[in-house]
């Protein structure tokens, strides 16, 4: 069982190898000259291919910034989108920084970019950045908040959600503790000490992954959610800027452990932990659990919705929403249409890359909404 967890793992971590090397410059891509339509696996939505005449006319460039948790798939598509713009004779790129998502909603409040990527609503104290401009909410994909770790002899590891919180609260303190012995009766725990390590920069990822905590463990984890937590200030936490730097932490600390989009972590074959569902299921990360967990989520009327800790059969619990968040009323007819196009792109062919990418596409009444409401995008 153990060798074929760990030949599962390879072949996802080959897959997002190759697919990002094909990002930095292949134009072989998964554009087309015509419409097609197909369907993802796990009841995705539809997927189009390139509108080779509406993406001759295409000129401009998009800039976008924020969550570092979509990144991965965001280099990816944007990528894509380019060379099939290209190749249909139009002048439009796309691209995207990861700043992390507080820094994304920022950023698009002032004007210095055309989209933010977040994994997290605008906070009633962000608001007035946004004056009285209609934002617009369009999921692109889900995907599992993995928590990496490194410990010598611990090649598999179950975390039930109060034991997490417990190490994120700093009452848990080594890899011997009972809690988490019990949650892994039949492995030999090191007594190493834990290296508590999450992110320093305003993040979405910490967002949901402490949002999660508070529901599933609120006996447990006493700290306030958000994207900036006060964290304890023992010495055994440490800070890394965006998931990378987290990821960095935990591969080069025996000890550690850290949350961080499973994409990378995969890019650094990191350990992850199986993680306690609603149902008392531990489960390992994966875009089919996430997408289990999506499929149970409730979806509001602006797009918004929160797929953590579900009541679902093969959930992953910490599973992120994130999005593409825009201006309803664009500056020019060229920017709109540019916007239109790529947020199509990604609600569409973008969805068949996202499982690849370690991430869940989107159930497909969610992409069907998202992609009704590019209606909503006009100058003004």
């Amino acid at each position: 069982m153990k060798n074929r967890k760990g030949l599962a793992w390879l072949f996802a971590l080959v897959a997002v190898l190759s697919l990002l090397a094909s990002a930095c410059g292949s134009s072989d891509n998964n554009s087309s000259a015509k419409s097609t339509t197909t369907k993802a696996a796990g009841d995705t939505a539809t997927t189009a291919g390139a509108d080779t005449a509406a993406f001759a006319k295409l000129s401009g460039k998009l800039d976008g910034q924020g969550s570092s948790f979509q990144d991965t798939f965001e280099q990816q598509v944007s990528s894509d989108f380019g060379t099939a713009v290209k190749d249909a004779g139009g002048s439009a790129t796309v691209t995207y920084t990861k700043t992390g998502s507080s820094d994304g909603k920022k950023a698009l409040g002032d004007g210095t970019v055309g989209f933010a990527g977040s994994d997290s609503a605008i906070k009633p104290e962000e608001k007035a950045a946004f004056g009285s401009r209609k934002i617009l909410y369009f999921p692109i994909v889900g995907g599992p908040i993995s928590l990496a770790y490194k410990l010598k002899g611990v090649a598999e590891l179950n975390l039930s959600p109060a034991t997490i919180a417990g190490i994120y609260q700093g009452t848990i303190k080594t890899w011997d503790d009972a809690a988490i012995a019990k949650d892994n009766p039949d492995a030999k725990l090191p007594s190493t000490a834990i290296t508590v390590v999450h992110r320093s920069d305003g993040s979405g990822t910490t967002s949901n992954f402490t949002k999660f905590l508070a529901a599933a463990a609120p006996d447990t984890f006493k700290l306030t959610p958000g994207e900036e937590v006060t964290w304890p200030t023992s010495s055994n936490f440490q800070g890394g800027e965006k998931s990378t730097g987290v990821i960095s932490i935990v591969k080069s600390t025996d000890g550690a452990i850290g949350y961080a989009d499973l994409a990378d972590a995969a890019k650094e074959g990191l350990d992850v932990a199986r993680v306690g569902n609603a149902k008392g299921e531990f489960i390992q990360p994966s875009p089919d659990a996430a997408s289990a967990a999506l499929a149970g989520a409730e979806v509001a009327d602006d797009l918004t919705y929160n797929p953590l800790n579900v009541d679902a059969t093969g959930a992953y619990p910490i599973t992120s929403p994130t999005w593409i968040l825009v201006d309803a009323k664009q500056k020019d007819k060229a920017t709109a249409d540019l916007v239109k196009a790529y947020l199509n792109y990604v609600l569409t062919t973008g969805q068949t890359q996202a499982k690849d990418l370690l991430y869940a596409p989107l159930p497909e009444a969610l992409a069907t909404k998202a992609i009704a409401q590019l209606d909503s995008i006009t100058v003004g």
